[in-house]
């Protein structure tokens, strides 16, 4: 499964500057004016809807994509022309480099697919919620408070629970469902809770989060 685009508007302009960036790593991109087939085509692999804000009905469509159950309601949406891209009009030189730059600052590397082809990776959805930046600082956090977890001198039950509850609303639930049992469990289920968060920091550091970190800075 690769990553889609979707663009909504009437200007062929928006597509021919938007291909050349997406197609070549792998993106596949839908442009059409009609809302109805913008809508159809919203499904796990969408990373990116693109709205030319002058297009009938782009304001109906961004308010009913937003209504939708997730993952639809937070796919990143551009404004083809808004601030940080490139003005309508045939593109200036210098105006791929922005725009990739702004599609990549809600994406990811546009060229790295490797968490849209995991559509129920925690990392995957935090980046759609919040933008690469914020997720990658909430990942952080999670695990710093992980290996904070890890060389306590005391695992009690209220950190344990406090641990599930983190772990849970972050998007990790097998991590949270280990702290949980944790709570009560006694030393053997503490030690199953410790060895899944160690497995979770590995992803973390070693795995697809280590490669944004750049990207969020």
């Amino acid at each position: 499964m690769t990553s889609s685009a979707i663009l909504y508007g009437d200007d062929a302009r928006m597509a021919a500057a938007v291909r050349p960036l997406l197609e070549p790593c792998g993106w596949a991109v839908h442009a059409t004016s009609d809302a109805a087939v913008a809508v159809a085509r919203l499904d796990d692999t969408v990373a990116l809807l693109m709205l030319d804000a002058r297009a009938a009905g782009a304001a109906a469509l961004l308010a009913d994509i937003r209504a939708r159950p997730h993952p639809a309601a937070s796919v990143p949406v551009l404004q083809w022309g808004g601030a940080g891209l490139p003005a309508m009009g045939a593109p200036a030189p210098d105006d791929g480099a922005a725009l990739a730059a702004a599609i990549a600052h809600v994406t990811g590397a546009l060229s790295d697919h490797a968490l849209r082809r995991m559509p129920h990776s925690p990392f995957y959805r935090l980046v759609r919620l919040l933008g690469t930046e914020d997720a990658v600082a909430m990942i952080d956090r999670f695990a710093g408070t992980m290996r904070a977890a890890l060389t306590a001198p005391v695992i009690t039950p209220d950190l344990a629970h406090r641990l599930a509850g983190i772990a849970g609303a972050i998007g990790y639930p097998d991590l949270g469902r280990a702290w949980g049992a944790a709570e009560h469990g006694g030393a053997y289920a503490i030690e199953r809770a410790m060895a899944a968060s160690r497995a979770t920091l590995a992803v973390i550091e070693r795995g697809d989060v280590a490669r944004y970190r750049d990207l969020g800075a």
